[in-house]
């Protein structure tokens, strides 16, 4: 039995120690639409047209033609396939307990992005923080907008109180849920997540992902690079947005801070952090203070050409055509013909 557990509740101290901690886990995106496409199909939202071009970076409407291409699958389409029901239940901790369950489920505890420093009134902050690490939603490369929280429980599986300090991602669960379910994954396609079967159970010492690339819409804003032969987190921003006011962490004043156009900077060269030693990525690394300055940024630019190649040109789901409200396709219950839905109880 699977479940994938995504919301905030008492009860993620007790996952925690019962389970598997990742403590490099990140998103694929800083906002929820794009980043739930890549959670859905293990996939970079920018090669599914989960992005935008202009501007509109998550579905506006419910009601709109845009979305997740029917081409496109999902892990839950191919557990139903396997047998597997899906849903949202999101309260089953103590269900489980009660149907004497939990040895036979898999727990993951997660969120699609970091917390929103924009989301305050006054000086009271709404909209979650971020502990150490540098920004929030929205921004395309800080790790406070795409480090999150990353938990399995698999009792008598994973090994309790184990701590996982390697990188690994949201897309990382598509494929280990469709091994685990006895599952292909899909080979007409680039997957990119990692199984992460062999990591959790200690098999594996060291994640699959050697590079993770960070996009804020279709735009690239950040990679990082791991090292193991030094043990080394590399992170390097090509584009961050300008924080409003100055000296701010955020854009305060507007909902999210923009990927492109004036109020982003392009950095020549780059900036560089060691995250191994500065997660919170205050220290700004320069050739004159870190003697492999441009070994790290040759190696991490020719990871992004080699990503590049493997993109093919896609529709861009989210850009205006597909991201307007389309009145019949609104989904609403209520007498036909006004509106119209199928309801669980209907007859087929």
């Amino acid at each position: 039995m699977l479940h994938l557990h995504h919301s905030w509740t008492p009860n993620i101290d007790r996952l925690a120690e019962d389970g598997v901690k990742l403590t490099q886990h990140i998103s694929a995106a800083s906002l929820c639409t794009p980043s739930r496409a890549a959670f859905l199909t293990g996939r970079y939202p920018v090669r599914s047209g989960m992005v935008s071009s202009i501007g509109y970076r998550v579905l506006q409407w419910t009601g709109a033609s845009g979305g997740l291409p029917t081409n496109e699958t999902t892990f839950a389409k191919i557990l139903k396939e396997k047998g597997y029901a899906t849903g949202l239940i999101g309260r089953i901790l103590d269900t489980l307990d009660v149907e004497g369950l939990s040895n036979s489920t898999l727990i993951y505890f997660t969120s699609d992005h970091g917390g929103s420093l924009e989301n305050q009134l006054g000086n009271t902050q709404y909209g979650g923080w971020n502990g150490i690490y540098k920004g929030g939603k929205g921004m395309g490369g800080w790790e406070g907008g795409i480090r999150v929280p990353g938990i399995f429980r698999w009792p008598g599986v994973l090994p309790a109180g184990r701590v996982i300090g390697e990188p690994t991602s949201l897309m990382d669960v598509f494929p280990t849920v469709v091994r685990l379910a006895g599952g292909e994954v899909p080979q007409d396609r680039v997957i990119d997540g990692q199984d992460l079967l062999p990591l959790l159970l200690g098999t594996a010492q060291h994640s699959d992902h050697e590079f993770l690339m960070h996009y804020c819409e279709r735009f690239l804003h950040a990679a990082r690079w791991h090292q193991r032969d030094r043990g080394t987190m590399w992170k390097v921003h090509f584009v961050t947005p300008v924080f409003q006011p100055e000296g701010a962490g955020a854009c305060y004043g507007r909902k999210v801070c923009p990927c492109f156009g004036e109020k982003v900077v392009h950095h020549d060269p780059p900036l560089l952090f060691d995250l191994s030693r500065d997660p919170s990525e205050t220290h700004i690394l320069t050739p004159a203070s870190e003697p492999v300055f441009y070994q790290v940024m040759e190696r991490v630019q020719q990871a992004v050409w080699e990503h590049q190649r493997t993109l093919s040109p896609v529709p861009l789901q989210l850009d205006r055509l597909g991201n307007i409200w389309r009145p019949w396709l609104q989904p609403c219950c209520g007498p036909f013909p006004l509106c119209w839905c199928l309801r669980e109880d209907d007859p087929q």
